[in-house]
Formats: structure tokens, C-alpha cells, sequence
């Protein structure tokens, strides 16, 4: 029975820890991916402007429709005046 028990694995924390390194770029890698991430990684506001572009656009059509709408049922009594039909 003591044999069972001597074999078993030791329960112990290793004392080397991981360690988070931190990459620092090279300075002159800093001076060759600046300009190419200023070109391909577009601003948060115009990333941000790009979202609420749709939704400009649908509340400028439904403004501009209900513009024409409007205009039009103003033409159609102006001319219904005209004619005589329609009321004072």
C-alpha cells in the first residue's frame, strides 16, 4: 500500500511563472508602418459617419417625399381654385 502512495505525483506550483513580454517595435519599423496604417486603417469618425449614412439618407428621402406630396396637394387646390371647383 505504501507503494501507491510514493508514486504518486508531487502537487507542487513550478516557480517559473509565465511572463507577459512586451514587443517594442523597432524604431525604424515605426517610421515604415506609420504612413501605411494612416492609409489603410480609415478614422473612427469616418468609420462611425459611415454607420448613421443610411439612415441619413431613408430620413432625407421620406423628408423630400412628403415635401413633394405636399407641394402637390397645394397645386392641385390652387388649380382646382382656378377652375372653380374647389373652395374659397
Amino acid at each position: 500500500m505504501d507503494e501507491g502512495t510514493s508514486k504518486a505525483i508531487p502537487i507542487r506550483r513550478s516557480r517559473a511563472t509565465a511572463r507577459v513580454v512586451a514587443v517594442r517595435p523597432q524604431p525604424w519599423t515605426l517610421s515604415l508602418s506609420g504612413p501605411v496604417r494612416a492609409v489603410v486603417e480609415p478614422p473612427r469618425q469616418v468609420w462611425l459617419a459611415a454607420l448613421g449614412g443610411t439612415v441619413l439618407a431613408i430620413r432625407g428621402a421620406r423628408t423630400a417625399w412628403a415635401l413633394m406630396i405636399s407641394e402637390g396637394a397645394l397645386v392641385e387646390a390652387q388649380l382646382l381654385r382656378a377652375l372653380g371647383r374647389g373652395t374659397a
